[in-house]
């Protein structure tokens, strides 16, 4: 008997399994157009790669429903735990169906999976009305009923019918909250470092076959509890004040510079994991932990001034890629909704005739980074979730030299004209990198300087072989730091945290090395690279071509607040206590430039999500 109570528990799981891979046939039932070409066996394996949102799915459920098993335990009438499961039951089979065929209906014309977007209609539920056809109303009302009432039915003659042939155990409350501690792994998606995220489920370049992966249930509850913005927090100005002070703000005198002659066969972009300013030391190389990078500082432009536009991994890849800054407590690789219409400096490039690939020896879906990497328009993606390497690991994934030499002869065995990226990793948290350098690994600092050490004499072994190689001569490296760090005990909001190192090198450079000291961000590299590509940036609102402005500015934000930089002056802002909580020297003047900056910015991301 006692196994019989568990295997209740077990069926009632695999129903809801069940529920979920039924909801994904009937979401490619919907929407069979937009599969035409994408093959039999491609459509299967979204069934594969949507099963870990399907488990973490399920596992909420099973964790929620396991408080009516254990009340359940202390009754002899087996009718309490049927009546509190058939109507926790129904309740879910009622709104999750509503969510599934919604959702089928809608993909067609929105191109996305459903999330909170439909919250925004309920002010206003006659916009969604008039957006289906009377007949159609019919057929969804239909399939809904067909849906809800099938699963519900199918729920009872497997689970309802045999919970009437069980007795109260009191023995099974304890087993159910260990039960319940083991969900956790699978609701995560598994003990690594990074959460499960829509990311996981992405597998193809056919962007309908990773959309046909997500779990549209999990991805609509993730959306309710994502991040978001109070763009109200950032209403300073009317529109016309706005648009003027945010002009001046941009102002700069005209200078111009042509660092590239002709087109670069292969754009190659190195992405420092934390390399700040400060360990590196430009102003006194005597004390940087990284002298091998300083070595090949000399040997093309080197951009002494550059800033962060944020704190964290996935807001530095945003503003390389897309040109869009963060803003304070807030990430848009993780909103998918927003992610997928930002602008793309590599789309831009592979519409050049680039082929495209990113390098990364962790795991891909951490921040939803894979989902950003393919609306991005990456083509290959290389990551430890599709690797096997016989080669050093740390927590986070591969080391940077097995990951370095990887890349390198991935480069080296490409003739195409192409576009490689890749993302560093052994300088994180917790610096357990395979050697010990000069600093030692007693204090965190010493295991910084230590991780910092290994990486740069990684990155000089690839940097040394690639100008042996014969694609130096007509090649582009861009090296620069995904952010900053607190290296040394920095401040949260100190602008010498956002401060970070980027160096353009390579044969493809064809004026002299020189060093440019002016300020700048991250998301200036898309409009200063296109525009000595001779490509159109119009797009990239908040990118600056750097070699065409004499003075261009700088924007980061931190979680409770932002910083801007117009060299040398500087203001940090906080967002809680809505005042300048710093300013540098004769800084009064850019107050508005940084507010109108970031309303600007906030009024960018309110569009994104419309």
């Amino acid at each position: 008997m006692k196994a019989k109570k568990f295997l209740i528990y077990l069926y009632y799981l695999l129903f809801w399994l069940f529920f979920f891979e039924i909801a994904r046939i009937y979401f490619l039932l919907f929407n069979l157009k937009e599969a035409d070409g994408a093959g039999f066996w491609n459509i299967c394996a979204s069934f594969i790669h949507g099963f870990r949102l399907d488990l973490s799915m399920v596992s909420y459920i099973g964790f929620f429903a396991i408080p009516l098993f254990i009340f359940a335990a202390f009754f002899k009438s087996h009718k309490v735990l049927k009546i509190s499961l058939d109507i926790f039951t129904g309740i879910l089979i009622a709104v999750f169906s509503l969510i599934i065929i919604g959702d089928a209906e809608v993909y067609k014309y929105w191109g996305f999976r459903l999330d909170d977007t439909p919250l925004q209609y309920m002010n206003t539920p006659g916009i969604i009305n008039s957006s289906t056809s009377n007949w159609r109303f019919v057929l969804l009302v239909f399939l809904y009923l067909d849906l809800a009432l099938g699963m519900f039915w199918i729920y009872y003659l497997f689970i309802g019918k045999k919970i009437k042939k069980l007795k109260a155990e009191k023995f099974w409350a304890a087993f159910y909250l260990l039960i319940a501690g083991l969900l956790i792994i699978p609701i995560r998606g598994g003990v690594g470092i990074a959460p499960i995220n829509t990311g996981s489920a992405y597998f193809s370049d056919n962007m309908f076959l990773n959309h046909a992966g997500i779990n549209v249930v999990w991805n609509s509850g993730a959306s309710l509890f994502a991040d978001e913005i109070d763009f109200k927090s950032y209403e300073y100005f009317d529109e016309d004040e706005l648009n003027a002070k945010f002009k001046l703000s941009q102002q700069s005198p005209d200078s111009v510079i042509n660092v590239l002659n002709a087109k670069p066969k292969k754009i190659i972009f190195v992405i420092l994991e934390s390399f700040a300013e400060k360990p590196i030391n430009l102003k006194d190389p005597k004390n940087s932990v990284t002298k091998k990078l300083l070595e090949h500082s000399d040997a093309g432009i080197l951009f002494t001034d550059c800033y962060s536009n944020g704190d964290r991994s996935e807001k530095g890849i945003v503003s390389i890629f897309s040109s869009v800054p963060a803003l304070p407590g807030y990430s848009v690789m993780k909103d998918p909704r927003r992610s997928r219409k930002l602008p793309s400096l590599i789309t831009k490039l592979v519409e050049n005739g680039y082929k495209s690939s990113f390098y990364y020896g962790g795991d891909i879906n951490f921040s939803n980074m894979n989902s950003y990497l393919k609306h991005a328009g990456f083509q290959n993606i290389i990551s430890s979730n599709n690797l096997e390497m016989d080669c050093y690991e740390t927590k986070w994934g591969y080391h940077d030299e097995c990951m370095f030499n990887l890349f390198f002869n991935d480069i080296r065995a490409t003739d195409d004209t192409s576009v490689f990226v890749l993302f560093t990793l052994s300088s994180h948290e917790p610096y357990d990198v395979p050697v010990v350098g000069p600093y030692g690994n007693k204090t965190e600092l010493q295991r910084s300087q230590n991780a910092y050490y290994y990486t740069d004499s990684c990155l000089n072994v690839f940097l040394t072989d690639l100008e042996n190689s014969p694609d130096w001569d007509n090649s582009l490296v861009i090296l620069v730091s995904d952010h900053g760090s607190r290296y040394g005990g920095v401040e949260v909001w100190d602008k010498q945290k956002f401060h970070i190192y980027m160096l353009w090198t390579g044969g493809a450079i064809s004026c002299e090395p020189f060093v440019y000291d002016q300020t700048l961000d991250q998301s200036d590299i898309s409009a200063s690279l296109l525009s000595q590509l001779g490509i159109n940036h119009d797009e990239f609102v908040f990118s600056e071509d750097v070699f065409s402005k004499y003075v261009p500015n700088a924007f980061f934000a931190f979680n409770h607040g932002y910083g801007f930089i117009k060299y040398p002056r500087w203001v940090v802002y906080d967002i809680n206590t809505k005042n300048i909580v710093y300013r540098g020297w004769d800084s009064e003047k850019l107050d508005d430039f940084a507010k109108a900056y970031a309303q600007k910015l906030a009024e960018y991301y309110k569009e994104l999500g419309e």
